[in-house]
């Protein structure tokens, strides 16, 4: 309608930082990296150094 009139809106409240990740949480995932990587390396040497 009337785009000359301010709309006042409540302000979005700030996020919450995250918490960081344990020391066991980061153990687990870099792990869970590691046999990632080997694993896709194993895949593609084998579908892959067939020809």
């Amino acid at each position: 309608m009337n785009d000359n009139v301010v709309k006042f809106r409540k302000p979005v409240p700030p996020k919450k930082p995250r918490e960081p990740l344990g020391p066991k949480a980061k153990r687990a995932l870099t792990i869970a990296a590691v046999i990632l990587f080997f694993a896709a390396a194993w895949g593609y040497f084998t579908l892959m150094g067939q020809g």
